[in-house]
């Protein structure tokens, strides 16, 4: 009996650890009102997908949400605490990799087309984003244009609390 609960045990933590990244690159960001990871992000309650939105051709990307039917999604890296992603220019031809800039209470999670200094984000367990080894504090706000964007610790009261998950595959 100990022997089946310890293979049981052992499968079930493999399985959670491949859905999980396992290297701090090419991984998509979902957000989900569950802490704990899934094997499948499909499985994740109220799961969204996320997406790099341009708001009037702003120099800052920010990350919002996006439903089902999306063509693709942007993948991301971590390096020196810094979200990095590759997506085109505001005139829509040239790509250029983004940089997170430090994240900060109050304000959207923003992307810059230059090199940023060493960032304040992780993977706390490898999979849940953090903001100074805080995993607590996200939350989706309504932005501009009436899209759902990514603030750390938005107090607006459009705002609602949030984890965002790192996993290997897109859900939907």
């Amino acid at each position: 009996m100990r022997f089946q609960t310890l293979t049981i045990l052992t499968f079930l933590s493999t399985s959670v650890t491949t859905a999980l990244p396992t290297e701090l690159k090419d991984f998509l960001l979902v957000t989900t009102d569950q802490a704990e990871p899934s094997i499948n992000s499909s499985n994740l309650r109220a799961v969204s997908a996320t997406s790099l939105f341009d708001p009037y051709k702003q120099p800052a990307l920010l990350l919002r949400l996006i439903g089902p039917g999306y063509n693709s999604l942007p993948t991301f890296n971590l390096n020196s605490g810094t979200l990095q992603t590759i997506s085109t220019g505001p005139t829509g031809t040239d790509e250029y990799l983004y940089n997170s800039t430090k994240v900060q209470s109050c304000q959207e999670l923003q992307f810059l087309a230059s090199e940023q200094p060493a960032g304040n984000l992780g993977l706390d367990q490898g999979y849940l984003l953090a903001v100074d080894g805080e995993r607590e504090g996200w939350t989706i706000c309504l932005g501009k244009l009436d899209q759902d964007v990514l603030y750390w610790k938005g107090t607006d009261t459009s705002c609602n609390k949030t984890f965002i998950h790192a996993v290997t595959k897109a859900p939907y």
